[in-house]
């Protein structure tokens, strides 16, 4: 039976072992708290467009259809600031440990409804979108900074017949207290599709403090797009620059609110910053030199890099 076997590769913040679940020193931890957390997830969307995502969990209530939450916010800066982030919906968690998002959908990266129930005993299934059956085929438990989680592993259930499955092991995993090893909003609906939508979880922050970090993609820091200049594989149709090439000045459209927009050189190096908000921007690239640059843009729904030659 064929099985799709994924295994992340932690850094220091990462170690692995088991130990007793009724040990003193190992305590449930929800995932919404108090405190401000902090999670940078890298997203591949069919394996092919790149998404660079910051979402934030304040302490600040909204009420979504009657039910209180947790503001969640999406940033793509390197500091989290709510004045300038997007509130695109909310986390709640409830007193059986299962945690819900309502809001916006971004895309399909991004799911809807219960996002975990962390009260599940090995073995337990559930169902979420496209009524989709999940099992949890294992618990283990971790030490993150010095506290220890139980970490998920998921599997699909695939109908062989009426009396058994065929079990498709998933990367996605969950973990106490931080979410999906794939982002804390992934749409593990998408998991196992035709078109495969992975992600990563690349840090995660409580109270400005780091304490969890995947080194996938070997990325040191939690603020620098995972994409350099050499390996974008997508343009994407939501955002055009023109004229392009470009001597003086490059105008910058978007079917979405730009929030901020830089510019990297052919090393990759950052040399032009400006914050925004507006569909259409003008920026003076008359002192440049000539050559290609990379233009990244933030907007609502996402972190776009595209080409520009300077001439």
């Amino acid at each position: 039976m064929k099985t799709i076997v994924s295994k992340l590769v932690l850094g220091i913040f990462f170690t692995l072992f088991a130990f007793n679940l009724n040990a003193q020193d190992y305590e449930y931890i929800p995932l919404v708290k108090s405190g401000v957390q902090i999670w940078t997830n890298d997203y591949f969307v069919c394996m092919d467009h790149y998404l660079f995502r910051r979402f934030a969990l304040t302490e600040e209530d909204t009420i979504i259809e009657n039910e209180t939450y947790k503001k969640v916010y999406f940033f793509t800066d390197s500091v989290f600031n709510p004045l300038t982030s997007n509130c695109i919906g909310g986390l709640r968690e409830n007193e059986q440990r299962q945690v819900f998002y309502k809001g916006e959908e971004l895309d399909e990266c991004v799911s809807q409804g219960m996002l975990y129930d962390f009260s599940l005993s090995v073995g337990d299934t559930f169902v979420v979108d496209w009524s989709r059956i999940y099992r949890i085929t294992s618990i283990d438990t971790i030490s993150i900074d010095n506290i220890k989680r139980r970490e998920f592993s998921i599997a699909l259930l695939y109908p062989e017949s009426d009396t058994s499955f065929y079990e498709l092991h998933l990367r996605d995993k969950w973990i106490e207290g931080i979410g999906s090893i794939n982002g804390l909003l992934f749409n593990i609906s998408y998991a196992a599709t035709l078109c495969f939508n992975g992600g990563v979880n690349r840090c995660y922050e409580y109270n400005r403090e780091l304490q969890y970090h995947d080194y996938s993609y070997g990325i040191e820091d939690c603020t620098t797009p995972y994409l350099g200049l050499n390996e974008i594989k997508l343009e994407d149709n939501s955002i055009t620059l023109y004229p392009n090439p470009a001597s003086k000045e490059l105008n910058i459209s978007s079917e979405n609110i730009i929030n901020s927009i830089e510019v990297f050189n052919s090393l990759g190096q950052s040399i032009y910053q400006e914050k925004a908000k507006s569909k259409e921007e003008t920026i003076d690239i008359s002192s440049f030199s000539k050559g290609v640059y990379i233009i990244g843009v933030s907007t609502d729904k996402g972190y776009i890099r595209k080409k520009l030659i300077k001439d």
